[in-house]
């Protein structure tokens, strides 16, 4: 009895905190550092960030045209690339389109036990090789070379990138012979145990979360017209749309761990991309019962510190949330403040989790593999400018490897120090 009691007290808390939250969402006056997202149309990327980046570039500055030969040589390498499509791939989805996407879940191996395999069985952590023979590496791709392809663009001024890129975009998601349908229907299935796909799919297309901006670079070029920016907002709102409506997307909606998250961040992020502010409204809306529920007033991560990889998901759910975070400010909803009645927030748990991201203390939960310190660089520099914080920002170069596969962030999002 004492436990359903204390489950009912914690639901009516979340539940108040949703409550006080909604009557305030877009009354609240934006930060100071949303300031420079506006009109250019970048969500994720910053207009100031760029502009200083091109000046510092003019006059020589060392580092930063390191980060931009780094760029370059990664587009040089996928101008080699041809275009790809999920229409390559050999099998063919239970819908019978091989336009649907398909992905097999990465945690699953054959069971041992049976002649065949199936059902496959969850070794959490583990990626299974199987994976890569369905459209994940294709959406890696299409995704890594439109991003690479269009920094360089947009610092060089060298159109065969974004004439590249431009081809990248049209045969993966508008040419109606190769596009992707704006669906996960058929995301990290799992043989003989959910043939049909699960809602966990929903995640990858988290890969797709610097388009977007992307295409914003792109449009300074002659290669990237007006009907081929229109076609990938309808890609978008019809992804958006599915997001929303379908079995897998509401579900998904409702995961209590970063899953749920990262489905609030994309249906955000690519609904204000699309034009469906509203949509981005009421995913914002839901993020302080899910910051109240998610985080302990420590901050603390209990549905992540649960996994094999614990301190990736705790550091990957924060990333969603900055994104979030980041994205409502415009909106005039200040999510970097939150805090529930009794002090869960994102800037707690963003705290305890920084000493263990520099390596300053020893994680006190299981991480079976080498944490992907570049990802650390990468919320570290959201946060540091969601708190303006210099101490998140300095924390960057304790890292191994500093930004990594990341520091082409720095030509894009500059700490504001």
């Amino acid at each position: 009895m004492f436990n359903v009691l204390k489950d009912l007290a914690r639901t009516m808390q979340i539940v108040m905190a949703v409550v006080v939250f909604s009557v305030g969402l877009g009354c609240h006056a934006p930060t100071a550092h949303a300031e420079s997202q506006d009109a250019t149309g970048y969500l994720l990327f910053d207009a100031d960030s760029i502009a200083q980046a091109k000046e510092k570039l003019a006059a020589g500055d060392p580092y930063l045209q390191s980060v931009l030969d780094e760029v370059i040589q990664e587009a040089e390498k996928y101008l080699t690339i041809e275009p790809v499509s999920v229409t390559d791939k050999p099998m063919t989805p239970p819908s019978g389109d091989k336009h649907d996407y398909m992905s097999m879940s990465p945690y699953w191996w054959p069971n041992p036990d049976t002649a065949d395999g199936k059902p496959y069985v969850r070794r959490d952590g583990e990626y299974n090789p199987e994976r890569a023979n369905y459209d994940v590496p294709k959406l890696d791709t299409v995704t890594g070379a439109v991003r690479y392809l269009s920094l360089a663009y947009h610092f060089t001024g060298d159109e065969r990138y974004a004439e590249h890129a431009v081809r990248h975009l049209r045969h993966f998601y508008i040419n109606p012979e190769t596009r992707m349908n704006p669906n996960l229907q058929f995301g990290q299935f799992v043989p003989g145990l959910a043939e049909n796909g699960r809602k966990s799919g929903i995640i990858e297309t988290i890969r797709m979360r610097f388009l977007p901006d992307s295409i914003t670079l792109l449009e300074g070029s002659s290669h990237m017209t007006d009907e081929d920016v229109k076609a990938m907002k309808q890609w978008f709102g019809d992804f958006v749309n599915w997001l929303r409506t379908s079995e897998h997307g509401i579900a998904e909606g409702q995961s209590e761990n970063n899953h749920g998250t990262w489905y609030h961040q994309q249906v955000v992020l690519y609904g204000l991309y699309a034009g469906n502010e509203a949509a981005a409204r009421e995913s914002i809306a839901t993020i302080p019962a899910r910051i109240a529920s998610q985080y302990e007033p420590d901050g603390s991560q209990p549905e992540e510190n649960a996994r094999t990889r614990s301190l990736h998901y705790c550091n990957f759910n924060d990333r969603a949330m900055m994104d979030i975070a980041h994205m409502a400010e415009p909106l005039g909803v200040d999510l970097w403040s939150y805090e529930s009645d009794d002090g869960r927030s994102l800037r707690k748990g963003y705290d305890y989790l920084f000493p263990y991201m520099i390596g300053e203390a020893e994680w006190p939960h299981t991480q079976i593999d080498k944490p992907k310190y570049q990802w650390f660089a990468q919320s570290l520099r959201w946060a540091a400018i969601g708190y303006d914080e210099p101490a998140y920002e300095a924390a960057i170069d304790k890292l191994p490897g500093r930004m990594g596969e990341n520091s082409w962030i720095d030509l894009v999002v500059s700490a504001k120090h």
